[in-house]
């Protein structure tokens, strides 16, 4: 069985507060093709999200994200 996976980084607004971020990694890992999604520790700016694109797209990432009310843009693949 052949598992792909793929990186994307979102830059969000900085200013979130920590229980912010740690309630949207929670909630991006409960969707269906997410492996991880974390902050990186030392830019609270970038959202790292590992997931598999035979499950979800990064559309659907996003826009997830843009339902939190989020401002979002893609960084980096």
């Amino acid at each position: 069985m052949d598992i792909v996976i793929a990186d994307i980084l979102f830059h969000v607004p900085a200013d979130l507060k920590s229980q912010e971020r740690s309630n949207i990694e929670r909630d991006l890992q409960g969707c269906d093709g997410v492996v991880s999604a974390h902050f990186v520790p030392k830019q609270p700016h970038m959202l790292e999200v590992a997931y598999n694109p035979k499950l979800v797209a990064t559309s659907t990432l996003r826009e997830h994200l843009h339902e939190r009310g989020l401002k979002v843009s893609i960084a980096g693949l």
